[in-house]
């Protein structure tokens, strides 16, 4: 089944009218939750007494408290898939609980933005997401971090197994559409939150709507593309789409116990190569070999080297592996799960700076091992 661009089947509907009956069903069901009363009581510890921001709280307090019965306060929402019905605080409250605790941590370069400035930043932010594994990581530390706008997640794939060593799945998860999961996993704590979902990946017929969005299809344009994608094919295809479209692309390797981020401001130099450090013409010699010789794993190394660079030479478990300094185990490339992890945080910080303004060098190197870091290329205002 296929799923795309704004909606998808097992998305959060809310529930337009809310009864007693209903509630109690779900309840003796086990099927119901509240998420309203852990989002007001988290905000009641939180929040600065006597503060403006405090006094407006209280009031909404009175009105949560009076509500008892949990039908008029609120919105409740059912989840088709797992029938689940749940109820949300408002918006505002619900959204502000979500984002309290990163209070005025990301500031324009000068510092001068309130953080409702920073706020409103953010909240025109849309960032399309191509790939599913090392981008479920990122999805999730740009949705903790911004609380963004809208959110695009692109991929044909299902989930299976292997996967759970760098992507938090359940029993659920597995064989089911990545992208669709990645939105549902975001969805449970956040029905609010805008997801397109591109469960074809993107492709050729689809790949204008993913960057430049589609007016007639209410998709909105992406600010930031984040290309996480494993064929070579695709990954130069979103690069050209994006530099004819002037769209920023980020793109973090993890490699072994390294990440690396990669930085293409093709919406200020437009004739940009696709990669850091090697000619277009280069990058698609090592692609077309490849293409010639699919089943040979040294190709697609080749290939990944020219577009990534060589600092996987730096991590000696990695190197010896892609070198054939032993025996392969598996025909997979390695990872490392508390890798993924951390390149998804190093991606969120990257749109983040980018947005507000914050240079940013072409290539940013970090081993979470030695505590090496090495900074490549020209400098991104």
């Amino acid at each position: 089944m296929s799923f795309s661009y704004r909606t998808y089947e097992f998305a959060p509907k809310e529930v337009i009218h809310i009864s007693e009956d209903l509630i109690s069903r779900a309840r003796r069901e086990h099927r119901f939750y509240d998420v309203a009363e852990s989002t007001m009581l988290g905000l009641l510890s939180d929040l600065i007494p006597g503060s403006a921001l405090a006094s407006s709280f209280l009031e909404e307090w009175k009105r949560f408290e009076a509500d008892e019965g949990g039908l008029n306060y609120g919105i409740y929402f059912l989840y088709p898939r797992t029938n689940h019905l749940v109820r949300f605080a408002p918006l505002y409250w619900h959204r502000l609980a979500l984002l309290m605790r990163n209070t005025t941590l990301f500031l324009d370069p000068a510092m001068q933005y309130s953080w409702e400035e920073v706020r409103k930043c953010f909240d025109n932010v849309v960032v399309g997401i191509a790939g599913c594994s090392v981008g479920n990581s990122i999805a999730h530390a740009l949705v903790g971090d911004l609380r963004l706008g809208h959110l695009k997640i692109a991929d044909p794939d299902c989930y299976y197994l292997h996967n759970a060593n760098r992507v938090r799945l359940s029993h659920e998860d597995l064989g089911r559409n990545k992208s669709v999961v990645t939105a549902e996993q975001i969805h449970a704590l956040d029905p609010y939150c805008a997801l397109s979902v591109f469960s074809e990946g993107v492709h050729e017929h689809n790949v204008k709507d993913f960057i430049k969005g589609n007016t007639a299809r209410d998709e909105p344009e992406s600010t930031v593309i984040v290309e996480e994608t494993d064929s070579p094919d695709m990954k130069l295809f979103i690069r050209e789409q994006a530099r004819s479209h002037r769209k920023p692309v980020v793109m973090v390797t993890d490699l072994g116990s390294a990440v690396q981020r990669d930085v293409r401001r093709f919406d200020l130099i437009p004739d940009l190569p696709l990669t850091y450090g090697v000619s277009d013409q280069e990058l698609y010699a090592t692609r077309d070999a490849w293409r010639a010789d699919l089943a040979n794993k040294d190709r697609f190394f080749e290939f990944a080297f020219a577009l990534a660079g060589t600092h996987h030479n730096r991590l000696p478990e990695l190197k010896r592996i892609i070198l054939k300094e032993q025996p392969p185990l598996f025909g997979c490339v390695p990872q490392l799960g508390s890798t993924a992890m951390m390149a998804g945080g190093v991606a969120s910080e990257a749109v983040v700076r980018l947005v507000l303004g914050h240079a940013l060098c072409e290539r940013l190197f970090i081993n979470k091992h030695t505590g090496e870091v090495v900074a490549e290329g020209e400098i991104f205002v």
